[in-house]
């Protein structure tokens, strides 16, 4: 199986090429460079894929763009479509939503997010919705105010969350038929404990259950909806450091595999991926163990759609890593493969055809 893979890194004097196109053939363990697009990038920090299209965000100090391309499934091509400027600092996450006809963005610096229409030919229309968080957190220095992670869409389309760094908190939102959102009551609304730094999350294939990664805390907080996804409440709250560790640490990243049986985190500072076991029935989570990230600074990682391997982007070593991932037990196996990406914060990938 031959897959195509797409980096986002940083730019800049130390940094990379913006978006690079890889080829990642799985029989013989291969991860090798296509091209990048250095012309058509500006500090693509996070990408969302299709079959037949691309977007970026630009992550800027002040302001911002969201890009379209072109996708060719084929040959993993991107000609760019058009871009959208927006209001809001350092955007940092997108969110293509169910149907593909709108997309949301978060931006980090600001503390808000939007809402963008998304037209069939895959080219971006108009924003149909901005929303600013207000307020500040526990940490006067890391939570000085609001800074919105990133977005997600419930599983039957109904409502938006956005989990705000700052404010220690998932705000939940409930989506119009035209992109629109309205504020819901405050017991749909997702409080964490003060300092913990909510950042990425998913939700399970049914959607009674959510799963969170705390950026300052480090830490993986269950959630259980009884009532259709109206309402969640906290059922697990797990210490994703080694055990004894006392260094510097930033959860990340967050994935489901593929057949929903395993959840992994990435851990900056730590430098590791860690694996737990999810019964679908509870929703509770088991750690299966914590395994090298083969760099420095996971940023983010992906899981092939064959369940077989990981790929993981570390930005402080600028390597991309190609791991085994043990389908049976849910264990990150060697390193197969890497390629150098100076700043290298996302991957993802995609079929091919």
């Amino acid at each position: 199986m031959v897959y195509h893979v797409y980096v986002g890194s940083y730019m800049g004097q130390k940094g990379g090429d913006g978006i690079y196109l890889m080829e990642l053939d799985t029989e013989r363990g291969s991860l090798e460079l296509v091209r990048s697009y250095p012309e058509m990038s500006s500090q693509p920090s996070y990408l969302t894929v299709t079959r037949n299209a691309v977007y970026a965000v630009s992550e800027l100090e002040e302001g911002g763009y969201i890009t379209a391309f072109r996708r060719n499934p084929y040959s993993g091509e991107l000609s760019e479509i058009n871009k959208v400027k927006t209001e809001g600092d350092a955007m940092c996450h997108l969110c293509l939503w169910p149907g593909g006809h709108y997309i949301s963005a978060a931006n980090y610096k600001s503390g808000s997010f939007l809402v963008c229409s998304v037209k069939e030919d895959g080219s971006l229309g108009k924003i149909c919705d901005w929303k600013q968080h207000q307020g500040s957190g526990t940490d006067k220095e890391r939570q000085e105010g609001p800074h919105v992670h990133s977005t997600l869409v419930s599983r039957d389309g109904k409502r938006l969350y956005a989990a705000d760094l700052g404010l220690d908190r998932i705000f939940c939102y409930s989506i119009r038929e035209d992109g629109a959102l309205e504020n819901c009551s405050e017991d749909m609304q997702i409080q964490l404990p003060g300092g913990m730094g909510p950042r990425h999350f998913v939700f399970s294939a049914d959607g009674r259950f959510l799963y969170l990664m705390t950026e300052m805390g480090s830490r993986l907080f269950v959630y259980e909806s009884k009532d259709g996804g109206m309402t969640f409440r906290e059922i697990q709250n797990l210490d994703a450091l080694p055990k004894n560790y006392e260094g510097f640490h930033a959860g990340a990243d967050i994935h489901f595999s593929a057949d929903g049986k395993f959840l992994y985190l990435s851990d900056r500072g730590v430098n590791d991926i860690v694996a737990y076991r999810v019964f679908g029935e509870t929703g509770l989570a088991e750690l299966v163990g914590n395994y090298s990230c083969y760099g420095d600074f996971p940023r983010n990682f992906c899981i092939t759609p064959d369940d077989g391997f990981m790929l993981i982007t570390n930005q402080k070593s600028g390597n991309v890593v190609l791991c085994v991932r043990d389908r049976e037990t849910g264990a990150v196996g060697k390193k197969l493969a890497e390629a150098e990406v100076p700043q290298a914060v996302f991957v993802t990938v995609a079929a091919r055809g």
